[in-house]
């Protein structure tokens, strides 16, 4: 994943996905294990289905979020697709 454009579509790589809502903790499930989602990461991760633009998701986000700072929530969302990447679980197209 390279710096997130207006326009990049982000989703998650083939072999990852988010384990059936609903259960103690909210994981992403990857080749190499498992990744404990905190917060409104698994939000996020939802978004990141491949059919809508970074500017879609971070506009989903603001509503979703209305007293957060729309810049903190940028930056935090990209924080986290970041280490998502870092992870091998996170593309762009």
């Amino acid at each position: 994943m390279n710096e997130l454009g207006p326009r990049s579509v982000p989703r998650l790589r083939p072999g990852c996905r988010l384990n059936p809502p609903g259960g103690a903790e909210d994981l992403l499930l990857i080749p190499e294990g498992a990744l404990r989602l905190k917060g409104p990461a698994r939000g996020i991760v939802e978004l990141c289905d491949g059919s809508r633009p970074w500017s879609a998701i971070l506009e989903e986000l603001t509503l979703r979020y209305p007293s957060e700072d729309a810049a903190r929530i940028e930056a935090d969302a990209v924080a986290l697709l970041t280490r998502l990447r870092d992870r091998g679980a996170m593309e762009t197209a």
